[in-house]
């Protein structure tokens, strides 16, 4: 029978699984969504028919993910678009949003993205103290270029650390720093919560700002810069040649209020209305 590749685009809380990809007997999204397309709607019989455009972590949010799956195209052509999406999101627990879909080439592949967007939020870490612009913006551009990124990853045996990022600058939000956001096609494992740990060591004055160039351009001397917290990560954006983007709003985030003694825990109740606020719109789009 012939087949149809599809599509689609969807967000998730990071703090609800165990990461994105497949893992025995713990909740992810792959396990999730594979779940739903095989055992629910009976869609496919397929062993892994579920593949995502990025893997992440444990207690990474995401605004944007994308994945396929290949359905038969008799029942691609019976409900279409709005089908398929009222369907999935009706059996999808309220951590998943999903946002569109649409048929795409047979040799399609989430992976081949052409960048990817993150965003971290600093203001939500221990001892963060916004900085002069100016210097930030130059702080957060050491990170852009092509570079082995040894230092700024977990290294995993037999994979390359060579990536290029497109760009990496301030994130602002209600006329304040909150954090950055760091571009390009793809990333390592660990990359940008390593890049986190590292800027914020300079804001608080723990690090020098050659101390990271160092670790940049001497990527056989290992040098151990620490990795920051998964809870003010977002997979911001995936973006591919032939699918559009959604429009980008920004509403406005409340600063950190340090005056409770649980600051922290309603920043990670304000990283979940980001993504909430994020949700409707792309959920309107459609």
């Amino acid at each position: 029978m012939e087949k149809a590749r599809i599509a689609f685009r969807f967000g998730h809380y990071g703090d609800t699984f165990h990461g994105s990809q497949v893992q025995p007997d713990v909740p992810t999204v792959q396990g999730t969504l594979m779940h739903i397309f095989k055992k629910k709607l009976k869609w496919t019989n397929e062993r892994m028919p579920v593949a995502l455009a990025s893997r992440t972590d444990s207690g990474v949010h995401v605004r944007i993910n994308g994945g396929f799956i290949d359905l038969d195209q008799d029942r691609w052509n019976a409900m279409k678009e709005t089908g398929f999406v009222k369907a999935v999101g009706h059996q999808l627990p309220q951590s998943i949003s999903i946002f569109d879909a649409r048929q795409v080439s047979s040799d399609w592949s989430p992976r081949r993205a052409t960048n990817r967007t993150y965003r971290y939020r600093m203001e939500c870490m221990e001892g963060w103290v916004e900085p002069n612009l100016d210097d930030f913006a130059k702080l957060c551009a050491i990170f852009e270029g092509n570079h082995d990124w040894s230092n700024y990853c977990r290294r995993e045996p037999g994979r390359t650390t060579q990536r290029v990022i497109e760009s990496c600058r301030p994130w602002l939000n209600s006329g304040r720093i909150i954090g950055f956001e760091i571009i390009g096609e793809a990333f390592v494992w660990n990359q940008v919560r390593r890049i986190a740990n590292a800027i914020h060591s300079v804001v608080t004055g723990n690090q020098s700002i050659d101390r990271l160039i160092e670790a940049r351009d001497n990527p056989e001397t290992e040098i151990d810069l620490g990795l920051a917290e998964a809870d003010w990560l977002i997979l911001w954006a995936v973006s591919w040649d032939d699918i559009p983007n959604f429009q980008a709003i920004d509403y406005p985030i409340s600063a950190p209020d340090r005056s409770s003694l649980r600051w922290q825990e309603i920043c990670r109740l304000q990283q979940k209305e980001i993504l909430i606020r994020q949700f409707d719109i792309m959920q309107g789009q459609y």
